[in-house]
């Protein structure tokens, strides 16, 4: 009795540790093999496989990507590694992550969100080659042959327009602006500040005088702004295209003591712009809706996964936020 007692403990042990292995799995590119391992298929769960190449996990848009897409993977029953690299927006890295994925044999269904729309390209290539479907997530890619399932994101032209009308209403419809752009080459990025132009040009009294890569990062944008204001000194309004390098030229126009001077607008509606907003320091952003963006990917990869008809293009929503309705949250 003892024996068989002893035996039905050991057995008991073993389950609960199978059970552990189900549900979603983050890593980066320094810890890949707990994420190759942690995702294996069960009996439920064979062939819902699904892989997301997330760019970074330091900007707050793409942390809040990542939570949607872990509750689009539990809503939709699939076994979900998140693979990110080691340091943000690193294409190199990028296309190792989608290679490995593709190598691994456990891909079934791969989703991007890459930091430009050509350095990705050879590496989506071998998804395509390998038959696994593939769903990018905010940021064109650029190839004729390379084929994806669908595309989700904003309608980043849009975005940059309704962005370039905000910033022209808060500056009366004069002056001069400065344009800050994400990664040179990024299709988000060309396509907000192409937007942008365009709604500011419109308008006979305001000029775009200056416009540069702050590579989406605070600190370099800060740095970007500092050099723009010393060739530039009559500028009296600023859009960048993420919520971060607004910040960091929010930063440089306080050290230039220029903030009664300057307007400054963002993107993506994060916590830190928000507050920005409250204090009177951002003038503006626009609520992009990561949250959505995540889950969208990532649902439109269980549709890929059980056959079920897909839209090549699902568009996202936007809000402009300012201080009349900075707590609103797009539903």
């Amino acid at each position: 009795m003892k024996r068989n007692m002893i035996i039905a403990l050991v057995c008991l042990t073993m389950a609960l540790s199978l059970c552990a292995c189900s549900g979603s799995k983050s890593s980066s590119a320094a810890d890949t093999a707990p994420a190759e391992s942690a995702e294996k298929n069960t009996t439920e769960n064979s062939g819902r496989n699904v892989t997301f190449v997330l760019k970074n996990l330091i900007n707050p848009f793409c942390v809040t990507v990542k939570e949607g897409a872990e509750q689009a993977g539990k809503d939709n029953n699939l076994n979900l590694t998140i693979l990110t690299p080691v340091q943000g927006d690193n294409n190199e890295e990028l296309m190792q992550l989608v290679e490995q994925a593709v190598a691994s044999g456990e891909c079934d269904t791969l989703v991007v969100f890459p930091s430009d729309s050509i350095g990705i390209v050879p590496a989506v290539q071998k998804a395509y080659d390998a038959g696994i479907p593939v769903v990018i997530l905010n940021t064109a890619i650029t190839s004729q042959d390379v084929i994806w399932e669908s595309f989700v994101a904003c309608e980043n032209w849009e975005v940059g327009k309704a962005c370039g009308e905000a910033l022209a209403k808060k500056m009366d419809y004069k002056g001069k602006v400065i344009l800050i752009e994400g990664v040179t080459g990024a299709q988000n990025s060309i396509d907000r500040i192409g937007g942008a132009r365009e709604a500011i040009e419109s308008y006979p009294d305001m000029e775009v005088a200056a416009s540069q890569s702050g590579d989406m990062n605070r600190a370099k944008a800060m740095e970007v702004m500092q050099n723009l204001l010393q060739a530039h000194p009559d500028v009296q309004g600023v859009f960048a295209i993420n919520d971060e390098m607004a910040l960091g030229c929010v930063e440089a126009i306080a050290a230039a003591g220029k903030s009664d001077q300057i307007i400054v607008g963002g993107c993506d509606g994060n916590a830190d712009a928000r507050t920005a907003i409250r204090e009177g320091k951002l003038a503006f952003s626009c609520d992009l809706v990561p949250y959505d963006q995540g889950y969208q990917a990532i649902a439109a990869a269980a549709k890929i996964v059980d056959k079920e008809p897909l839209e090549e293009r699902i568009v996202t929503k936007m809000l402009i936020l300012d201080l009349d309705n900075v707590d609103e949250t797009v539903k």
